[in-house]
């Protein structure tokens, strides 16, 4: 049973790494500086339901955000990001609270800018240890289900994950904006579940020779 389990851990390290390289190829070649504001989405539950809700929640507000990359774009100060983002608050409680109503939930929100403990994330081809980090997070009902979370500043929230460009700005380009927002979610999410996996499978792993 051990070395059947053995096998198949090695297995699965292999796929691992080969499928770490395929996701790196279209991975945010940026490091996340130390002095940085995260954005953090957390639903109300992993329902489809509640993981449909906090999707459209994340594409609003990246889109209200999107009018402000201008003024939290290189120079600027950590100091000075934050009093943007504070200033910002009530636009940000107003549009979730508009898309909560949209979507026909009833259950309260939470809008907040302070330090938030984040489990361990890969992003970029870097794992970044699990700790508290600045951030703005928005918590939908119990903010019992799988979060959503980008690099607010730095802006690289609006950063295309393929290619690495910065999204233009231009009104013209307010559709290609949000599907290069959508397709840098979805590669980081699909790096998020691997390494989650593998946490899981290692844990099973070790139990095994508890």
């Amino acid at each position: 049973m051990k070395s059947l389990a053995l096998i198949m851990f090695s297995t699965f390290i292999l796929m691992m790494s080969w499928e770490g390289q395929k996701t790196d190829a279209s991975a945010i070649n940026t490091l996340i500086p130390q002095d940085s504001i995260r954005l953090r989405i957390l639903a109300n539950s992993d329902r489809p339901a509640d993981q449909l809700v906090k999707r459209k929640v994340r594409d609003a507000v990246v889109e209200q955000m999107n009018t402000w990359v201008e003024s939290l774009e290189q120079p600027q100060s950590l100091e000075a990001a934050r009093e943007i983002v504070r200033a910002k608050l009530p636009e940000v409680e107003a549009q979730v609270a508009r898309t909560l109503k949209e979507n026909g939930k009833s259950y309260g929100f939470k809008v907040e800018l302070g330090q938030v403990p984040f489990p361990a994330k890969l992003y970029g081809g870097t794992l970044y240890p699990a700790g508290n980090y600045e951030a703005l997070r928005v918590t939908l009902g119990d903010g019992e289900g799988k979060n959503w979370w980008c690099v607010l500043f730095p802006p690289l929230c609006f950063i295309d994950a393929g290619s690495g460009e910065a999204l233009a700005q231009s009104s013209n380009t307010e559709g290609t904006e949000g599907k290069r927002v959508q397709a840098s979610e979805e590669n980081t999410e699909v790096r998020f579940f691997l390494w989650e996996l593998l946490e899981n499978v290692w844990d099973w792993f070790v139990g095994l020779f508890a």
